[in-house]
C-alpha cells in the first residue's frame, strides 16, 4: 500500500506526497497509462504571488499534477489558489465545473483565450482485468483507456459550460451567431475535434476584436 503524507503550505495549499517507486510497482501489471505523457517535463506552477519551477506531468485518471522535488514525487490536487500550471506546450488551470449534477473542482487544459475561453477536460478511464476475458480464454489484463477530451467554454468571468454540441454552444454566445454558424458549416467543425474547436473559438474571438 502506498503511504500518504500530507503537508499544508501557507494557508490552503494542500500537497499529498507519495514515493515514486511504490506508485510504479502498483501499476506495472496494468496496460496503458494514467498519464497524458509518462515523462516528467520541466514546468512552472504559478500560485498566489509565487512560482515553483519543477519537473511535472498530468495524471488524467486521478485528475492531479505530479511533480518532483527533493527526490520525491509529489501530488498537487486542483485548487483555486493555483493561477496556472505550464509545462511543455500545455497550460493547465483549476476550474469549477458540473459533473453528474455535482459541482467539482478539476484541472483543465486552456486551449484558447479571449472573449471566450476554450478548455479541454482530459480524462483516462480504468478497465479492471477479467479472468478468461479474452477471446482465446486467457485472462484480460486491467488497462487504462487512451485519453478522451471533453470541451468546455467560458464567457468572460461566467461559469464553465460543457460543449454538448455546436448548435447549443453558438446559441449560448452573446452575438455573432450567424457568422459562427456559417463558419462551422463551411469548415465542417466537429465539437469532438480539438484543432477544429480551437479554430472556431479563435474565429469568434477575432470577430470580437
Amino acid at each position: 500500500m502506498i503511504k500518504t503524507f500530507k503537508l499544508i503550505l501557507g494557508v490552503v495549499w494542500l500537497f499529498t506526497f507519495t514515493m515514486a517507486n511504490a506508485q510504479q510497482a502498483s501499476t506495472e501489471t496494468i496496460k496503458g497509462s494514467p498519464y497524458l505523457n509518462e515523462e516528467f517535463v520541466e514546468g512552472v506552477i504559478t500560485y498566489a504571488n509565487k512560482c515553483l519551477t519543477v519537473p511535472m506531468r498530468y495524471n488524467a485518471y486521478r485528475d492531479l499534477i505530479e511533480y518532483k522535488q527533493n527526490g520525491q514525487t509529489m501530488e498537487l490536487d486542483a485548487s483555486l489558489i493555483i493561477k496556472k500550471i505550464k509545462f511543455g506546450n500545455s497550460t493547465f488551470v483549476a476550474e469549477k465545473y458540473q459533473s453528474n449534477g455535482k459541482s467539482k473542482l478539476g484541472y483543465f487544459e486552456l486551449l484558447d483565450s479571449g472573449s471566450v475561453m476554450l478548455y479541454a477536460k482530459k480524462t483516462v478511464a480504468f478497465v479492471p482485468g477479467k479472468k478468461g476475458g479474452a477471446l482465446d480464454g486467457s485472462d484480460d489484463p486491467a488497462r487504462f483507456k487512451p485519453p478522451v477530451s471533453t470541451f468546455y467554454f467560458k464567457i468572460g468571468d461566467g461559469a464553465l459550460m460543457e460543449v454538448e454540441n455546436l448548435k447549443s454552444m453558438i446559441a449560448a454566445l452573446p452575438d455573432r451567431q450567424d457568422e459562427l454558424t456559417q463558419f462551422a458549416k463551411k469548415e465542417k467543425i466537429s465539437h469532438r475535434n480539438e484543432k477544429e474547436m480551437i479554430r472556431l473559438v479563435q474565429y469568434y474571438n477575432s470577430l470580437r476584436g
